[in-house]
């Protein structure tokens, strides 16, 4: 899965002599090869030459240009629209893959997959004896338009399921309390309606003295969502995050409402956290609100805009910098959790269809206990 930004903050001037000139050049290059290549798919191809440059100028990747439809899709991306087989999976070497999510009304959910089901095979390829990567690789080149998934059922049975691939919708935040009654919000983007979930989340938390905000694999998003979540933990006149065309003159945007939740936070993260959501990471540690556990985060410390382009397309540039709000930038290096845990492949007794222990998880929770026993 992927994240772009979509964020309408900046037109550039565009002058018409320049304007005027490339399309002349352009249609000269057309007349000179009528048979080779069409117009719209040469104007496209010197838009994205445009974009892969913008792209080495402020070090990142990404940058692409989009039809009217594909623009479309990336609204309904920040909506939470989703196309794939609907689940969440942990991978275990040698086993294949337990099943740790179903969405509902998804495909997968549609076809009989449950949680702790372990996938021991995929379209005929078994997993048995196979590396946590090569499992991983298999399952990520599967793309066809169904998955045929051979299952171990708790009661030691095997179930051939087919899958169809199709739409779903991936909530804003997915909420789970722990044995130890510890709860835990996952936030896998920064969509529409990201911030007031979570604010609801919070809002239920009663007594609670602590919460866990999961941020691990959250593909980015919106930063304005990341901003009106970082206002639920802020005191008023903290900074969020600083933003700017330029390093050397950064703007900071600040929490403008009263904290809704001012008791403890820990925050988990990984390599796939990115871009804005490390943003809303580096929010909370700055500020002293929270404890970052996990792995070291993604390094994109960018946000994006879009351009009309003309001829019914437009370009997504990253073309903001941003930084923590004690000025430092995570580009590259990413962030550095207060508390690092490495992810790592248990064995699991064969028959135990449980799902695999978390162990980024279990240490905030731990985090969590020992504060409260000083």
């Amino acid at each position: 899965m992927w994240c772009l930004v979509v964020a309408l903050i900046w037109t550039p001037a565009v002058h018409a002599e320049d304007a005027s000139s490339l399309d002349s050049t352009l249609n000269d290059i057309h007349e000179r090869f009528p048979n080779e290549i069409a117009s719209d798919a040469l104007y496209r191809a010197a838009l994205e030459g445009v974009a892969r440059h913008l792209g080495e100028v402020m070090g990142v990747d990404g940058n692409r240009v989009l039809t009217a439809d594909e623009s479309s899709d990336q609204e309904a991306w920040l909506e939470g629209q989703r196309n794939g087989i609907g689940a969440e999976f942990s991978i275990v070497a040698g086993r294949g893959v337990v099943i740790t999510e179903v969405f509902d009304q998804g495909p997968a959910s549609e076809a009989g997959v449950e949680v702790g089901d372990l996938v021991v095979s995929m379209n005929d390829h078994p997993f048995t004896g196979q590396t946590a990567p090569g499992i991983h690789a298999h399952v990520s080149g599967c793309k066809g338009k169904s998955a045929v998934l051979d299952v171990r059922r708790s009661d030691g049975s095997i179930r051939r399921l087919s899958v169809l691939r199709g739409a779903y919708r991936l909530p804003p935040v997915r909420t789970s309390s722990t044995n130890r009654a510890v709860p835990v919000a996952r936030v896998p983007f920064f969509g529409k309606g990201s911030s007031n979930a979570i604010a609801q989340f919070l809002q239920a938390q009663g007594n609670a003295q602590a919460v866990v905000i999961d941020l691990r694999d959250n593909e980015g998003g919106s930063l304005d969502e990341v901003i009106a979540a970082a206002d639920l933990f802020l005191d008023p006149g903290s900074i969020i995050v600083n933003r700017g065309r330029d390093r050397s003159n950064m703007e900071p945007v600040t929490a403008s409402n009263a904290a809704q939740w001012a008791r403890d936070v820990v925050v988990l993260v990984n390599r796939g956290t990115t871009g804005v959501a490390e943003a809303f990471a580096a929010a909370l540690k700055d500020n002293g609100r929270g404890v970052l556990v996990g792995t070291r985060s993604a390094g994109r410390a960018v946000d994006s805009s879009v351009y009309p382009a003309g001829r019914g397309l437009v370009m997504q540039v990253a073309d903001i910098h941003l930084s923590s709000p004690s000025g430092l930038t995570w580009s590259k290096r990413g962030l550095i959790p207060n508390v690092v845990v490495e992810s790592t492949g248990l064995s699991i007794p064969l028959g135990t269809m449980t799902v695999p222990p978390d162990l980024q998880r279990d240490t905030a929770i731990r985090l969590i206990s020992t504060s409260r026993e000083r």
